[in-house]
């Protein structure tokens, strides 16, 4: 009988474990889903809250002919706060023109660009050719490119495109392309320039350093006197070398950045490509739409936030 009771007060025991499990699972679930259920209704809010910034961005868009002074939302290449709803948006603008075109770079101009990134000189040569091979339309081998057949012994059958780039993205089919080179490079290039020409006014370090003599000294000190002229507001001077390539027009294409800090801690991005001399019936024909992550432009220094920057040279 003793031990029979002793055997029912162990299971009662283990049934008092088993119900704290359970009981503590479920309250763990539940806590999981409540933060889950705040993430998600947090990240709705700062997608609607971006939309709006965009939107609003793309508007000022039209005002981009104004004197810089009277502009307060240029298209300078930086994030400018805005306030919607009781809330702050970062929100900018840049021509697209400030990007390489990738199907319109010539071989030259990429050779010099994968230099500038700092890759060594045949690990250079060999992505510029297979970047070339993938483009052009005929199965020739470059020098030191890819074609079908160094695809299919690298275990990718569908070999080379033979075509014009259709995303950017698609740099990472290229042989020879890895995630390092791919996140510095894409940052750089686009599909929205057929020119083979950059707007050095908002153009990335790199990019400067790639265009005919520019070297270091000259690329930090016209990037200095870059940063004077939008602290300052005024037009960017040109630049002091580059050739062809560096040219201070204005092009018709932008891309529209917006991004949100959630309460949660995390950033909500969105991004637009417009053309704004291709009207539709809604407004600017958007060429392109993404959500983050991304790399967006800095936001405006604390001490320039009630300052215009400049918008593009005119």
């Amino acid at each position: 009988m003793r031990r029979q009771r002793g055997i029912a007060l162990v299971l009662v025991l283990w049934m008092v474990v088993l119900l704290a499990v359970i009981a503590g699972a479920l309250g763990t679930t539940s806590r999981s889903g409540v933060a889950m259920i705040t993430n998600l209704r947090q990240e709705h809010q700062a997608r609607a809250l971006v939309e709006a910034g965009l939107q609003f961005m793309m508007l000022q868009l039209t005002w981009r002919n104004l004197p810089v002074e009277d502009n307060p939302w240029p298209a300078d290449g930086r994030l400018h706060p805005w306030t919607f709803a009781g809330q702050r948006i970062w929100i900018g603008a840049q021509p697209e023109n400030a990007r390489l075109g990738l199907n319109a770079v010539d071989e030259k101009q990429l050779g010099r660009l994968l230099h500038a990134l700092g890759l060594p000189d045949e690990q250079a040569e060999a992505l510029r050719d297979a970047i070339l091979d993938w483009r052009d339309a005929d199965d020739g081998r470059r020098p030191q490119g890819a074609e079908d057949e160094d695809y299919r012994a690298a275990g990718r059958p569908l070999g080379a495109r033979d075509a014009p780039f259709a995303a950017v993205e698609e740099l990472r089919q290229v042989l020879g392309m890895n995630d390092a080179i791919y996140a510095r490079l894409a940052s750089m290039l686009t599909l929205y320039n057929g020119q083979r020409t950059v707007n050095p006014a908002f153009a990335p370090r790199e990019l400067l350093l790639s265009a005919p003599g520019m070297d270091e000294a000259l690329v930090d000190q016209y990037l200095a006197a870059r940063d004077q002229a939008r602290r300052q507001g005024e037009p960017v001077p040109p630049p002091p070398a580059g050739g062809a390539v560096l040219r201070m027009i204005q092009g018709t294409s932008y891309r529209v950045f917006a991004e949100v800090d959630t309460p949660g801690g995390f950033k909500v991005q969105g991004e637009l490509i417009v053309n704004t001399q291709s009207r539709t019936d809604r407004g600017y024909r958007i060429l392109d739409r993404r959500w983050g992550p991304f790399e967006a432009p800095p936001r405006v220094a604390p001490e320039d936030a009630g300052a215009p920057g400049p918008t593009e040279p005119r």
